[in-house]
């Protein structure tokens, strides 16, 4: 049993004989029923296993909520658990399952089988795809219509349902699995409701990876959007009382790449004291995005439509990112040239206190609205104190520093060299990197980190020169996601640094699976 991809809390795991999870298995071919109270049957996975017997009165309402034999565990009633209740069992399927065992929901409506993926669920059976097959219902890409013919439905419902079950497992591997759970849940409410709920558990526990997101309404709920969300209030501008210059987001990502940014910036830097202004880019599902983070997922890997029009969530959204960075208490004042964004910013940021100016220009990039910019900068900056670039990098380090790690002194403490966006350097210990999505950590780095109390896995002493699987893996030290920079101790040495592919627990878990993806070796 190999892990060979994760998103959210699901796996998809590799079990050999060309079977992967999520799996389906069939009543008729892979479900053995019990033949007495002590015994729960058996279900083929590639070899059969053992089920657990269920004692007789067990609430599933209280923990613990699953039943578990050697190798399966069972989320019973999923079907017909309330959300809220679905949720809370899936942030403890790991605690009590363990990495080991297969998770098995029965009796599931192929409609919530994405979701319950999604939530960490790893085996699915057709026993409701049969009933519902037996009373004339066909199944179109997990929905149900009824039948008008003599179809043979339960041959026909059984191979879509593998289909079905092939999309899942084949959204996972292309980190697609989010998208698909909300286009599910779309004409579903359960399934919505579901997604509602389970947005604090993912956002605590679930992988991080980076896919593009092709963002909607529902992506205001993506725990990516969330985190980066809540992290900005511990993001800093670089230098007090700097002037605050809000500017749109652009099709290309990151933004500083687009050909209306690097008009923005050919315009500003010949300003004197320009390095006074801080740039702010609006957007949904984001909300702002300072200059210094446009390398952090997701703020360079989404893309949405474009209308000009912003919902009342989506300004309710922004105003709670202005809570976050609390801009009055930062900036001297404000300039707003963001387009069709501007009405609405220029508002939120007045309603805070703070002096804004709205440079009202209908197309920003123009060369009329670079000139009115320009002018407006101009203006601004007037008898503001100087910064030099030094300071500016200095500031840049700690902002980006403290929106990655809890604790930053270990980075910033060190020589600050470069500047945003490419070459802003802490000493010999990071670097900007756009694979890690802000600072990537050196080895040297890595010795620093744990030193300050970050992730550590304890692993096997031999020559590490490739990746670190889960076989070499003895212990850990600190908590991580999948997703976050980790470093790798052998034999009381900090040999490498790289990418935790796996959760602390799954590492010791298993046997086979790539554990850490290394950058950086001794």
């Amino acid at each position: 049993m190999e892990p060979v991809g994760h998103e959210g809390l699901g796996r998809l795991l590799d079990l050999g004989e060309n079977l992967r999870t999520p799996h389906i298995v069939f009543r008729k071919e892979d479900l053995t029923e019990a033949t007495d109270l002590e015994s729960g049957g058996s279900i083929v996975v590639g070899k059969p296993f053992d089920l657990p017997p269920k004692p007789l009165g067990l609430d599933s309402e209280k923990e613990p909520y699953l039943h578990l034999s050697e190798n399966i565990a069972v989320l019973d009633n999923a079907s017909s658990l309330k959300p809220q209740k679905i949720v809370e069992i899936a942030s403890k399927i790991r605690k009590e399952a363990g990495y080991a065992r297969l998770v098995y929901a029965p009796a599931v409506e192929p409609s919530e089988m994405p979701i319950l993926a999604y939530l960490g669920v790893d085996i699915f059976d057709d026993l409701s795809v049969e009933l519902r097959s037996s009373t004339g219902w066909l199944l179109e890409d997990g929905h149900w219509v009824k039948n008008q013919s003599n179809d043979d439905l339960t041959s026909i419902n059984g191979e879509e349902l593998k289909r079905w079950l092939s999309k899942i497992r084949s959204s996972i591997s292309n980190g697609r699995l989010r998208e698909f759970v909300e286009r599910t849940s779309l004409h579903n409410p359960r399934v919505s409701q579901i997604l509602h709920y389970s947005t604090k558990v993912l956002v605590e526990k679930g992988a991080k990876i980076h896919t593009p997101i092709r963002a909607n309404a529902l992506s205001l709920q993506n725990p990516s959007v969330i985190d980066f969300q809540e992290r900005l209030s511990r993001f800093t501008p670089p230098v007090e009382n700097m002037v605050l210059l809000v500017l749109p987001c652009s099709a290309r990502k990151p933004y500083f790449k687009s050909s209306s940014h690097k008009r923005f910036f050919n315009a500003i830097r010949e300003v004197d004291n320009y390095l006074s202004l801080h740039i702010v880019s609006v957007t949904s599902p984001l909300g702002l995005v300072p200059r210094e983070l446009e390398f952090c997922y997701p703020a360079a890997h989404y893309d949405i439509a474009v209308t000009g029009v912003w919902s009342p969530t989506e300004v309710e959204m922004i105003r709670r990112q202005l809570s976050r960075i609390e801009p009055e208490t930062h900036y001297s004042q404000a300039i707003v040239h963001a387009g069709s964004s501007s009405e609405i910013m220029t508002s939120l940021l007045k309603e805070r206190g703070l002096d804004t100016i709205d440079t009202k220009a209908e197309r920003p990039s123009s060369f009329e609205g670079l000139e009115v910019l320009q002018n407006v900068a101009r203006m601004s900056l007037n008898g503001t104190k100087p910064v030099n670039s030094k300071q500016r990098a200095k500031g840049e380090a700690i902002g980006l520093a403290n929106f990655q790690y809890s604790n930053s002194d270990f980075l910033t403490t060190s020589e600050i060299s470069g500047r945003m966006p490419y070459k802003l350097r802490c000493g010999d210990l990071a670097a900007i990197s756009p694979v890690v999505g802000g600072f990537g950590l050196t080895l040297n780095g890595g010795k620093a980190y744990a030193s300050n109390g970050g992730a550590t896995i304890k692993a096997e002493n031999f020559k590490l020169v490739g990746d670190l699987f889960a076989v070499g893996v003895k212990g850990y030290e600190g908590d991580w996601q999948i997703g976050d920079q980790v470093v790798i101790e052998q034999n009381s040495e900090i040999t490498a640094v790289g990418i935790a592919k796996m959760n602390p627990e799954e590492m010791v878990s298993m046997k086979r699976g790539i554990a850490v993806e290394v950058r950086h070796h001794a």
